[in-house]
């Protein structure tokens, strides 16, 4: 069974809008954090990086499986998670 992804995006992301519709397509089980509207999500997203900076470095959208961090927006890599 593949465990429930954690994904911090914003909704001006070309590559955050194109992960959620390809988790939508994929029927993946997820739940997804606008860092735009949520503090505590943002606050998140900051310590999983590692810099408040998120968005100019390219880090957006951040993937959380398990402990295993995924930046950015990679079909394959996200499909391993979701068999």
């Amino acid at each position: 069974m593949a465990t429930k992804l954690k994904v911090f995006c914003t909704p001006f992301c070309p590559k955050c809008n194109q992960l959620l519709a390809h988790l939508n397509k994929k029927k993946a089980d997820y739940i997804s954090y606008d860092i735009d509207k949520d503090v505590n999500a943002r606050k998140e997203a900051v310590k999983i990086a590692g810099t408040d900076d998120i968005e100019s470095l390219d880090k957006l959208p951040i993937v959380v499986v398990g402990d295993k961090v995924l930046y950015g927006f990679d079909k394959k890599e996200i499909d391993k998670y979701l068999r």
